[in-house]
Formats: structure tokens, sequence, C-alpha cells
């Protein structure tokens, strides 16, 4: 058994779950009603594509335990907090896992209500070291209950978004640090580039740059401010019109740029985070 499907979601830490909903509205994606954890201090608006999403992620009822998010988001401040790839079977894969030397923690179980569709979501989630895999944040999700994770009203985004394109990441050594997280992925899906490393997930890319080279990955973008390194910096959403993307973004009052081919969002108008779309 494969123990990666590739790229599944990634989370976007948020102060404020109720703030970050009108801001990613506001950029033209779909968000779904508030899903509570049970027994955590967390809670999310996810936006649904038909194989990955991306999950708004902040603290709802802080007396419950928030698995470090505050932590993070005082250190870090919003934006990218952690990428998850998809497992078939999260419970299957841990040895496999394991023996490619990656020590794990879990699987662990998580569970929100949902009110579009109705219903429980349940996930087993396997957390993997950084330390094992170039200090970069990743953990492995089993989908549970994945029919009730989206509906064709959730799928459709103003914006054109269709899938969770690639990551971008920042390290002091690209190559080595794709090298650890190759564990998962195998040697033959590294890419060396000009900039750094690209990793063919299977399903969406991961890039790995350094701090002079950002901008040479994504044209003209500056480096993320003095926090701890490696981190996430970039994340690229697919669409099928770049250009109707444009539009729409400049119709919602979006001050967007167009570079290359791609459509950049500032990160004020994202919550902190440097989001880009391409076609």
């Amino acid at each position: 058994m494969n123990p990666v499907l590739g790229l599944d979601h990634c989370i976007i830490a948020v102060e404020d779950l109720e703030g970050a909903r009108q801001d990613y509205e506001k950029l033209g994606f779909t968000c779904a009603p508030l899903g509570n954890h049970q027994n955590r201090a967390t809670a999310n608006h996810c936006l649904m594509f038909p194989e990955t999403y991306l999950e708004l992620l902040g603290v709802n009822e802080p007396d419950n335990p928030d698995g470090g998010l505050r932590d993070k988001l005082a250190a870090r401040g919003e934006g990218l907090h952690r990428l998850a790839l998809g497992t078939p079977d999260a419970d299957a894969v841990k040895a496999q896992v394991e023996a490619l030397g990656v020590r794990t923690d879990g699987p662990n179980d998580l569970a929100r209500p949902s009110k579009e569709p109705e219903g429980m979501v349940k996930f087993r989630n396997l957390f993997l070291e950084p330390d094992d895999l170039g200090g970069m944040p990743v953990f492995m999700c089993g989908h549970k209950t994945p029919e009730l994770m989206r509906n064709e009203r959730l799928l459709t985004h103003k914006n054109g978004a269709n899938r969770f394109a690639g990551i971008t990441g920042i390290a002091a050594d690209p190559m080595a640090t794709a090298l650890e997280l190759a564990k998962l992925f195998g040697k033959a899906s590294i890419t060396e580039t000009a900039y750094g490393v690209e990793i063919d997930s299977g399903r969406g890319f991961i890039r790995l740059a350094t701090d002079s080279s950002i901008g040479e990955a994504h044209a003209s973008l500056a480096t993320h401010p003095a926090v701890e390194r490696p981190i996430w910096h970039v994340l690229t959403i697919g669409v099928d019109d770049r250009e109707a993307t444009a539009a729409y973004l400049a119709s919602a009052g979006i001050n967007a740029e167009r570079i290359g081919d791609v459509v950049r969002v500032k990160p004020a108008d994202a919550r902190g985070l440097n989001l880009e779309f391409i076609a």
C-alpha cells in the first residue's frame, strides 16, 4: 500500500474564525459551515475541492486542548500552519511510515459535526515527527467519512478555484530537506530546479526554496519575516481560467497582482497567507 496519496489539505491558522471566513468568502471561496472539533479547542471552516481542500483553523472553545495552535499563532502569526497528506488508512500505514525512518504519533481520532452535509465527520490522523522530515510540519490524514465532506454547493467557488495545486516552503538547504521528505514520496519524485527543489507528491507539488531564491520560485515574492525556519510560505490554488479569477477578485475589491502566469493575492487580504492562483 502506498502510504501517501498526495496533497490532501493544508491548515491555515487564524486568530478570528469568523473574520477569516468573511475574508475568504470575499476572495471568492465558498466556506463550509463552522465545524467544532469534539473535545478540542479548535474549529474550522473548510474550503472544498473535489480531491483536496483548505482548512481555516482557529480556537473556538479555549478551555479544551488546542494541539499547539495558540503557541504557533503567537510565534508565527496567521498563515500556513501544517500540511496534510492523504492516506488510505492511517492505521495500516503507520508501520510502513516508521519503516521509512519517520517517527509517528497516533493515529488519533478527530471528529466534528457537519451541517452540510448532515452527519459526523471523522478522521484518523497520523502525526509525523518534523525532525525526521527536514523540520517540515506534516501529518497524514485518513478520512473515515469522505461522503460527508462535500456537496455541489461547497465545490463551487466564485473565484473559479478547483484544487489545492501545491505548497512552497523555505528551508536553509532545499535539497537536504527534500531528501528527508522523499522518505514518503521516493527519490524519483524530486526534481532539482534553479531555485531549489520541486517534489511531485502524486497529487500536487511541494516546492522548497531558500530565503534568497524564493523570488525565483515565485516571481518577485519577498521572503517571510524573521521567524524560525523551515516554514511553509506560499499556497498555490488551481483554476480553469486565470483571467476570470483576476476579474472576479477585482470586482470584489481585491488588489491582486498578475505576475507571469499567476494571480497573486497579498497576505493582508488572505490572513497572512501568500496565495497564488494558476491555471
